[in-house]
């Protein structure tokens, strides 16, 4: 597949806002098991060079995670950190399990209905509640469709496409 080549730092958490008095945040992770966050993992800031490493993380019942890390010691210090994407090495990720990819994997195939036809490219995914969904760019605009296999019956990265059986959608009433 042609194409930007993968990124060499791929998202783990975003932080959502500092949490107590010893300069821990709450993160939000981002696919796989919150047990990743061990102390000693190394996380980069996106967006800048600073790398972080973990001295503790514990779960919380929301699947949040609090992480705190090794010189950031007040809620002040970690006050910067609020909004931004943690990340990991390309080669530190997790194993992914069978039906599983990472976003750049799936940005810029070509969506093609059962029978071969083109219908746009994946141009992102966003977070669901219940799944995750692709956005198409497709000639009539952009499109939306839940990452299930009701809508999505194949994602083939090494061959450029992603296999969707898209529904018809109802005219605007006016």
């Amino acid at each position: 597949m042609d194409g930007e080549p993968p990124p060499a730092l791929i998202r783990a958490a975003q932080v959502r806002r500092p949490h107590g008095v010893h300069g821990e945040v709450r993160v939000e992770p981002l696919g796989g098991d919150a047990r990743r966050f061990r102390r000693g993992l190394r996380l980069t800031v996106e967006g800048s060079d600073r790398v972080l490493r973990v001295r503790s993380a514990r779960g919380l019942g929301d699947g949040d995670v609090l992480l705190g890390f090794i010189g950031i010691d007040t809620p002040e210090a970690a006050a910067p950190l609020r909004g931004a994407y943690l990340s990991v090495p390309r080669d530190r990720t997790r194993p992914l399990a069978r039906g599983e990819w990472f976003v750049w994997q799936l940005v810029g195939l070509v969506a093609v209905d059962p029978e071969g036809r083109e219908l746009g490219r994946v141009e992102d995914v966003e977070n669901g509640v219940a799944n995750d969904v692709l956005v198409l760019s497709t000639p009539d605009g952009e499109r939306r469709l839940p990452m299930v296999s009701a809508f999505v019956t194949a994602v083939e990265p090494e061959a450029g496409r992603i296999v969707v059986t898209p529904w018809e959608e109802e005219p605007d009433e006016v």
